[in-house]
């Protein structure tokens, strides 16, 4: 099993080595009270190290974006992110803007963060561990409901929805308001250094789960776990009937 702060741990090793994928990611690092336009060449990977009070407007289309130990930091991503994968742990105080869709968030250890995209129709995902005050601006959306399934003992059949909406009069949308804090005093058993969750849209309410490992280490609810169970049964069916009809 391989946890966000585990790949986030080996991003960050692998970044700061003097020539690790240096022709292939975009660095901007120990940046202070800066503003500025960033052109990221296409097909690189911007990275974000260290860097705080400072303002950013993303332009071109990289990879992947990744924030590592940013404090005070907003950034406007205007053009789409090619895997539609973030990364951002070990860091305070975000403003994220974007106008395409991503379709991966991961966050790690994250004390206060907005996020803001169009509709609920450009979020994809969010694998989350350790954060505090994630504040997720979807446009107008539905009111969740509190859903617990299993009790203390089973943690991966917990099923845990956004605990406050609010609506925000600057979007004219609903704000997700999510916390770690707020979980663990519902359910004590919970680990910041080993659970983590993955929050989606689910049949028109936004929903946070429990994560659990699939076979190749993606990390999924347990609803998507049974789900591709099911899919790989009516495989192994159809391909056994194939077989029998070969005979």
């Amino acid at each position: 099993m391989i946890s966000v702060k585990d790949q986030a741990k080996a991003l960050s090793n692998s970044a700061t080595r003097p020539n690790a994928k240096e022709n292939a990611t975009h660095l901007i690092r120990d940046a202070k009270d800066d503003t500025q336009e960033v052109q990221v060449p296409d097909r690189k990977a911007l990275y974000f190290l260290n860097c705080e009070n400072c303002e950013y407007t993303v332009q071109g289309k990289p990879i992947k974006l990744s924030i590592e130990n940013c404090k005070n930091l907003v950034l406007k991503v205007e053009d789409k992110i090619l895997t539609g994968t973030v990364d951002i742990w070990k860091s305070g105080n975000l403003s994220l803007h974007f106008d395409r869709s991503v379709s991966t968030f991961q966050l790690d250890n994250i004390q206060s963060i907005a996020v803001r995209l169009p509709d609920a129709e450009h979020f994809g995902s969010m694998v989350w561990a350790g954060c505090e005050d994630v504040n997720l601006h979807l446009g107008r959306l539905f009111v969740a409901m509190l859903v617990l399934d299993g009790g203390l003992s089973d943690r991966t059949d917990l099923i845990l929805t956004f605990i406050r909406l609010e609506t925000s009069m600057e979007t004219g949308g609903d704000v997700h308001t999510l916390s770690y804090t707020d979980l663990q005093s519902r359910n004590p058993s919970l680990r910041p250094e080993t659970d983590q969750f993955k929050t989606t849209v689910v049949d028109g309410s936004i929903m946070t789960e429990a994560v659990v490992r699939l076979d190749n280490g993606f990390p999924a609810t347990r609803a998507e776990q049974a789900n591709l169970r099911q899919l790989e049964k009516q495989k192994d069916e159809l391909l056994r009937g194939s077989q029998a009809e070969d005979e």
